[in-house]
């Protein structure tokens, strides 16, 4: 019994980081997805948002431009933070944040109110990338590093794809203030599953070690490579 026991406890121990590096992968291919369903949706509501708002073409490029100039000025400190405090929290507070500001965009009155929105959102969504890839430096073995990168942007230029024809469908349903809110609704659900199920505080950096076991805690204990 003992011995029966004992296999059986090796065995989920042998298991435990592969199911670790497909829980890590799937979280990120998951918010690869939401990231391109939240940006591209303003393409496909921009032409009822700027009748109802009653904005120029001028004023609509603006806030498009309000977006591009937050994600650039702020991708570089959002990794910075990363490294600072660990993927893992930067990843939970960008991702609440521009979810909050993608739903706050379906409640814009004006011109003034609809560049802060975006350019909030623009500021939390530039700090998803670097710490993804912060995370897979983190947590998976450098073999997997490559392929993980490679699933992640495909997920995310199909979502950007199928975006299109997706706001357009939930458009016919509801109205675009509706639509904004629902996606944003998205990010919530995904970080309130990704703060159960990942920690990553009080675990060293496992690059210079071995990679045989992915690094962290899924609901579980670090696992000895030994």
């Amino acid at each position: 019994m003992e011995d029966r026991s004992n296999l059986s406890n090796r065995i989920k121990a042998s298991t435990q980081p592969i199911q670790v590096r497909r829980g890590i992968l799937g979280f990120a291919v998951t918010l690869a997805i939401i990231t391109y369903l939240d940006r591209v949706c303003i393409s496909q509501a921009a032409p009822a948002l700027q009748g109802e708002l009653g904005l120029t073409a001028a004023q609509l490029g603006l806030a498009f431009s309000a977006f591009a100039w937050a994600y650039a000025l702020f991708e570089i400190p959002g990794g910075w933070l990363g490294d600072r405090i660990g993927p893992g929290k930067v990843l939970m507070r960008v991702v609440i944040m521009w979810s909050v500001f993608t739903a706050a965009t379906g409640c814009v009155w004006n011109l003034a109110s609809l560049l802060a929105a975006r350019f909030f959102f623009g500021m939390g969504e530039a700090g998803c990338f670097p710490n993804l890839t912060k995370a897979f430096m983190t947590w998976l073995p450098d073999k997997e590093r490559t392929r993980a990168q490679a699933i992640m942007w495909l997920s995310a230029r199909w979502g950007g794809a199928f975006t299109p024809l997706l706001v357009i469908g939930v458009m016919s349903s509801v109205s675009w203030r509706i639509t904004f809110v629902l996606f944003g609704l998205l990010g919530v659900i995904w970080a309130w599953f990704f703060h159960r199920a990942f920690r990553d505080e009080n675990y060293p950096n496992l690059s210079s070690a071995p990679r045989s076991a992915g690094e962290g805690r899924f609901k579980h204990k670090p696992i000895s490579t030994t």
